[in-house]
């Protein structure tokens, strides 16, 4: 892969993803979650007076709160099924974690699980507690076209 096929920003942010993987064991994996727990809870609170989206739909809420964190639109992660209790999207957005590990040779199911799912769940029970964020890692990219992943409701 030639970071050339990418524009400006994506090989910057490619190359920030990068620099934070080089040489990263499991520990190292820890504390970069660590960092993006703190990281995104404090973006949740600096910007949740603009969150004009949150609503009593706590999945719906849960799913734009996460487009707009990523800055990805609904045809980047289009949400595959839904019940009243939780939501499937397929995520096909551009990711430097990907192409990060794609260049290193990491395998995104060990990263991805270790540096991202506890984030994402911080991030989505800043609306709720009840809401968690997870995938499923037989349809994880690279080895699938796209990532699965949900937000479920659980009970109180």
């Amino acid at each position: 892969m030639l970071l050339e096929e990418f524009s400006p920003e994506q090989r910057a942010a490619i190359e920030r993803e990068m620099e934070r993987l080089r040489g990263a064991d499991d520990a190292a994996l820890l504390a970069l979650n660590e960092d993006s727990v703190k990281r995104r809870a404090a973006w949740f609170e600096q910007n949740r007076e603009h969150f004009t989206f949150l609503s009593e739909d706590l999945l719906e809420s849960g799913y734009r709160l996460l487009l707009e964190r990523f800055r990805i639109s609904p045809e980047e992660a289009p949400v595959v099924s839904r019940t009243d209790r939780s939501i499937t999207f397929h995520s096909l957005n551009f990711c430097p974690t990907l192409e990060a590990c794609h260049i290193f040779g990491l395998d995104t199911r060990h990263v991805c699980k270790r540096i991202n799912e506890d984030s994402t769940n911080v991030l989505l029970r800043q609306i709720d507690p009840r809401l968690r964020f997870s995938r499923n890692y037989e349809k994880l990219r690279p080895y699938a076209p796209y990532c699965e992943e949900y937000i479920t409701l659980g009970d109180g």
